[in-house]
């Protein structure tokens, strides 16, 4: 909220290319000479980066010289304000914040006018990225994002680390989003600056296809995130980092201990969870610059024989020849391109980028006819001139601004009727968004402290998502002893992470490693919206069983 002395600071500045002031607006004002003549102004007022400009209302001006308060009454702020959204929407700028300033005069309105972007969506490819601690996940994202190859002391990751604990360690501890353009011809925008704002506007605006990459703790401390990444990013694709040196001498001390030469127990979850999400995905065996080439060949042998253990077919990319045949099957997700991957060889990156670039966009989880439904990921609820903030992906179907909307289901199992009162895509603002799209919305006319991670943002015709009790298909990955009903681990779905409890398994008396089993399944505090065919993951630390949910049991 502006004080009098801020407004005064503004009128001391005066009108100039981004600031306009008017005494009032009346309906004479929508007459069509003097609407062409204001919605001309409100372009040119937000015409360039930011694209942003500054409308007050209740000030008079003075032989266009200097400008005074002259204040308004409440029923002719509200007047002018519905003439000036009228104008902002035949202009193709909306209303984006509203403060009123209350002076000893009367009322003045001051509204941050910004441009509404184009309303065609480009095509989108998210792409979850893991791997073990120190795989060189965040350096090789900064490396592909800025095309410029990291210098071996990991500044290419810097800007990826934005938490204190992160910063001091170099490790990922939360789920960190960074994109890349490519242009018309193909070709990649690099961001020269990945925290400028106006860096981001400046490559969307020029892209045609935008990568979205999401980078996910590998530390075990951190394996719950790393899982809510796989999950709950719903990705069209996965590329999992094989650190080519520490994975060499960990598959050699596992081999001595055990006998059985295998990868470590972290990458191998990694391959199990996408592999149980049913996405295509790749291998990248990271820091070749610093392997030796014994090491490179063992690991990427071992890699295979894993690959083929799971029912995958590996294929080697050793060329941008090799790309075309490739990308054409992986969309099967039978076939797994494996590439050599380092952030400090320009010629690696290069290889690297044209294989992302090459991957399709219009798989099953794109369904853009669908009802529109979202799963929330973070709720903010103190961002300035907004209600609630929620951010995701969009699983399905096409959200529009303005557009009414369910949200839930609370603890009762019910939802609240709201409103997207706007849409930001990487911090712009958007029209629309759609299956497959990262999203920001604020969600006016809810209670914003019923909303919490996990629950949905619906359309207000589709039926609502919200049950406890559910049956689902799962096999048993790693557990220590036998697991028996009343067993009780952590569910995770989507972004939903809740304590479950196994009220029945069919067909057995109890399970252990290696079993498939059809179970009943009850979240132990509230409903959740939950699906037949969703993924699932069951862990205790680790992941101890992954499936799939069968039937919902009402």
């Amino acid at each position: 909220m502006a004080t009098i002395d801020e407004l005064r600071t503004i009128l001391k500045i005066g009108e100039n290319d981004t600031t306009e002031f008017k005494q009032k607006l009346t309906k004479t004002d929508l007459k069509k000479k003097r609407k062409e003549k204001l919605i001309s102004r409100i372009r040119f007022m937000t015409h360039d980066r930011p694209f942003e400009g500054t409308f007050l209302i209740g000030v008079e001006d003075i032989n266009g010289e200097s400008w005074n308060i002259f204040g308004l009454s409440e029923s002719a702020l509200k007047l002018s304000e519905k003439v000036l959204t009228t104008i902002c929407d035949a202009a193709d700028v909306e209303i984006i914040e509203e403060t009123r300033v209350e002076t000893p005069k009367g009322l003045v309105g001051i509204y941050l006018l910004k441009r509404i972007a184009d309303a065609d969506i480009r095509d989108t490819c998210s792409i979850n990225i893991a791997g073990r601690v120190n795989s060189g996940k965040s350096t090789l994202i900064g490396a592909l994002v800025t095309g410029i190859p990291d210098d071996g002391q990991g500044k290419a990751r810097s800007f990826l680390l934005t938490h204190p604990q992160e910063i001091t360690r170099g490790q990922t501890a939360d789920i960190h989003m960074a994109f890349m353009g490519f242009d018309r011809d193909k070709e990649p925008i690099h961001l020269s600056n990945p925290l400028s704002k106006s860096e981001w506007a400046r490559v969307l605006d020029r892209s045609s296809k935008i990568l979205m990459f999401f980078d996910a703790p590998g530390h075990k401390e951190y394996s719950k995130t790393m899982i809510r990444s796989i999950l709950g990013g719903d990705a069209d694709y996965g590329l999992v980092l094989v650190p080519v040196s520490e994975e060499a001498s960990l598959i050699h001390a596992s081999e001595m201990k055990t006998g059985n030469r295998r990868l470590d127990d972290i990458t191998r979850e990694h391959l199990i969870l996408l592999s149980g999400r049913d996405v295509p995905f790749m291998i990248a065996l990271s820091k070749v610059d610093k392997a030796k080439s014994d090491d490179l060949d063992f690991v990427n042998t071992v890699t295979r024989q894993t690959l083929k253990e799971i029912g995958r077919i590996p294929v080697s990319v050793k060329s941008h020849e090799d790309i075309d045949p490739i990308v054409k099957e992986i969309r099967h997700g039978v076939v797994v391109p494996v590439i050599e991957a380092s952030a400090t060889d320009p010629e690696s990156l290069k290889l690297l980028t044209k294989l992302l670039q090459a991957l399709p966009t219009d798989l099953k989880n794109s369904d853009v006819t669908g009802p529109a439904i979202s799963y929330v990921d973070k709720v903010y609820r103190g961002i300035p001139g907004t209600n609630v903030v929620v951010t995701g992906n969009v699983r399905s179907g096409v959200f529009k601004k303005g557009q009414p909307v369910l949200i839930g289901p609370d603890e009762k199992g019910s939802y609240q009727e709201g409103r997207i009162a706007s849409i930001e895509v990487f911090k712009k603002r958007v029209g629309t968004v759609k299956a497959g799209d990262m999203f920001g919305f604020d969600i006016k006319d809810v209670d914003k402290f019923k909303i919490r991670r996990g629950q949905v943002v619906i359309d207000p015709d589709h039926s609502s998502l919200s049950n406890r009790v559910f049956e689902a298909d799962i096999v048993v990955t790693r557990h220590p002893t036998r697991i028996s009903v009343g067993y009780s681990p952590v569910l995770q779905c989507q972004t939903i992470q809740q304590s479950v409890i196994m009220k029945k398994i069919h067909d057995a008396e109890f399970l252990s490693v290696g079993d498939f089993a059809t179970v009943q399944l009850e979240f132990m505090l509230y409903p959740e919206a939950i699906s037949v065919g969703d993924k699932i993951v069951l862990r205790e630390g680790n992941t101890r069983a992954i499936g799939t949910v069968s039937k919902l049991i009402h």
